[in-house]
């Protein structure tokens, strides 16, 4: 087989192209950011006042009217400043809306009031991706992996920022925690497979986009399975 392949600056880009397409942002109509549900399940313990306006901003999600979700949120934190997952969910919206640094003000607050929520620390360190604040990132990936070591999703971004990084090693310790918890995991194996090439480890990336390509068909992703044969062909031929 041979050895010299694709640049690998082709890898890197979808690489990460790849990557920030999964990094966790849900549609905000559905399931907003993972985890985010358990919130309004457990109803908070809100003033029946406050809980009324928390729930209106629950509605403004789902029908995503998303300036009456800021809106009743808002006022459910005026009405109960301690209230973490208003908060949460105020920077959610914000986040959609564009306003990016009033967002992740929104999730250091829920943080602070509750620090051992996983998903605000995997959310916020979404959003400080985007901002390209990686090492900041990282942090709360870290510290959303210390509360719960079974987030996949967790060990597949981290594992992009620090392929983003070019720390290679780690980035591929992050890819193989990630199919560890999650076989089918297909960007997963795409993703460790641009890291091995990225180590010249060819035979593992072939093997890894193979796996990928696999997966990508089965799960009917024709884009993503294209891109893992074109990585296929380039690699062998």
């Amino acid at each position: 087989m041979p050895t010299i392949p694709i640049l690998p600056s082709q890898l890197v880009v979808t690489t990460i192209l790849n990557s920030i397409e999964s990094l966790g942002l849900a549609n905000i109509a559905g399931q907003v950011f993972s985890g985010e549900q358990a919130d309004s399940r457990q109803e908070v313990n809100l003033k029946v006042t406050a809980r009324k306006f928390y729930t209106q901003g629950l509605k403004n999600l789902k029908q995503q009217d998303l300036h009456g979700a800021i809106k009743n949120f808002t006022v459910t934190i005026n009405i109960n400043p301690q209230c973490a997952s208003a908060y949460s969910y105020r920077g959610l919206v914000r986040y959609k809306l564009g306003y990016k640094q009033s967002a992740i003000e929104d999730l250091t607050t829920a943080i602070e009031l509750n620090p051992y929520r996983a998903n605000y620390y995997t959310n916020r360190g979404f959003m400080l991706t985007r901002l390209k604040d990686y090492t900041e990132a990282i942090a709360d990936y870290n510290s959303a992996l210390l509360l719960n070591p079974n987030l996949t999703q967790a060990y597949f971004n981290r594992g992009a920022i620090r392929l983003q990084m070019e720390n290679s090693l780690a980035a591929l310790a992050d890819f193989e925690s990630a199919i560890r918890l999650d076989r089918d995991f297909a960007k997963a194996y795409f993703n460790r497979g641009v890291t091995r090439y990225k180590l010249r480890e060819v035979q593992g990336a072939f093997e890894d986009f193979q796996k990928a390509a696999g997966l990508f068909k089965q799960q009917g992703r024709m884009d993503s399975y294209r891109d893992a044969v074109s990585k296929i062909r380039k690699l062998w031929y």
